[in-house]
């Protein structure tokens, strides 16, 4: 899909600030301590660490190519054929995932705050607004993002500030107490559900980014913040709710905003952490639907992909309908197809094309890690070879 849109680095920091956190927001610390009980709030941590490594491969690849996405990226690196077939293992990622994590949404406003209102009327709604927002272009989303930042940061300030003062340090002992096998576990949840989601930034980044030395700056301390956001709601959730509340709820953190109480008259704030959410899943599912219809565009040689919007959108709403019939099969998918999906596709397939690049610059004489290209004296170069002309 074709664009001369682009937009600013701040812009693209919370883009990945709300995907990297998302519907981990809510339910990430009841998956770990599930496995791993008070040790859950180091498993963000060790994951975190180890995400470092995966964000620097998505850093070599836009080096690479600061005018391509991860289409363009698979057809460089891979040849026109086996590009083809990484873009369709790309591809399926997010239509696998955005019906799932679309469905999780809709559950949780049918059950906390329409719960008279049919399942299939708040998916049609939410549906069309997401699709009206890929419908506005990448630069649009990313403007709104930045926009909507203060609603943001006020909410998840005032949920962390007032829940300190009731943290209990003795739910974290004692440390370091569960097995190896459970902590893989945890581990892998996490990986799988924040650390890997992150590749769906390729979509945008580095093609559409400004500035692309800021940019991938920006990549970085959107990553960290967000999982510094998980690290300090899963360690709360721990410390306030107790490692047993937490297994066992299926919102922790939505638990966490309920109990706050200040006097009388700051009471049942919990639509804090609605707001927060909202925020962070509506980037993430707007940037699973765009990668889906960009990546149909690509994979046909569609130069306009706006008529793809609402067929993908029809069909998307038809998958997220009839995708779970039970909370176990949703458990099973996220155990047994998403984790395994989203570390294949997170950090097997950019591993692969780092892999194939590097040996191919290598025989060309090309670095592997070239510089930033400085675009401003780019420009003023071009301008004084127009002038002198």
């Amino acid at each position: 899909m074709e664009s001369n849109e682009t937009f600013n680095s701040l812009a693209f920091a919370f883009i990945v600030i709300y995907a990297t956190c998302s519907t981990a927001l809510l339910g990430i610390p009841s998956s770990m301590s599930y496995f791993v009980n008070q040790d859950a709030w180091l498993i963000p941590i060790i994951g975190s660490l180890i995400g470092l490594s995966v964000i620097f491969l998505y850093t070599i690849l836009a080096r690479w190519m600061p005018k391509g996405i991860i289409y363009t990226m698979n057809d460089a690196i891979l040849g026109k054929m086996f590009g083809k077939l990484a873009t369709i293992v790309y591809i399926l990622f997010p239509l696998l995932h955005f019906p799932a994590i679309f469905t999780y949404g809709i559950n949780f406003i049918t059950h906390f705050l329409l719960p008279t209102t049919p399942f299939i009327a708040c998916m049609l709604l939410c549906l069309t607004i997401i699709v009206f927002g890929v419908f506005t272009g990448v630069e649009a989303i990313a403007r709104t993002a930045l926009l909507i930042s203060i609603f943001f940061i006020v909410p998840l300030v005032l949920l962390i500030g007032l829940n300190i003062p009731d943290i209990d340090f003795d739910y974290t002992q004692p440390m370091f107490h569960s097995s190896f096998a459970d902590s893989g576990q945890a581990l892998s949840i996490y990986m799988g559900n924040v650390v890997c989601n992150v590749v769906i930034q390729l979509v945008i980044f580095p093609k559409y980014i400004a500035n692309k030395k800021t940019g991938e700056r920006a990549l970085w301390i959107g990553y960290s913040v967000g999982c510094v956001i998980l690290i300090l709601f899963t360690f709360l959730c721990i410390t306030v709710l107790s490692p047993e509340v937490t297994a066992r709820d299926y919102y922790p953190a939505l638990s966490l905003a309920q109990r706050i109480e200040l006097g009388e008259f700051l009471e049942r704030i919990e639509a804090t952490i609605t707001i927060l959410w909202f925020i962070s899943i509506y980037f993430n599912l707007l940037l699973y639907f765009y990668a889906i219809v960009s990546g149909i565009a690509h994979l046909f040689n569609i130069k306009n992909s706006k008529p793809l919007i609402l067929p993908t959108g029809m069909l998307l709403l038809f998958l997220g309908a009839t995708y779970f019939t039970s909370v176990v099969q949703e458990r099973e998918f996220y155990r047994f197809v998403s984790i395994p999906q989203s570390i294949s596709t997170g950090l097997g397939l950019p591993l692969l094309l780092v892999l194939v690049g590097m040996i191919r610059r290598k025989r060309k004489g090309l670095p592997l890690y070239p510089k930033h290209i400085d675009t401003q004296s780019t420009k003023r170069k071009g301008n004084k070879q127009s002038s002198n002309l």
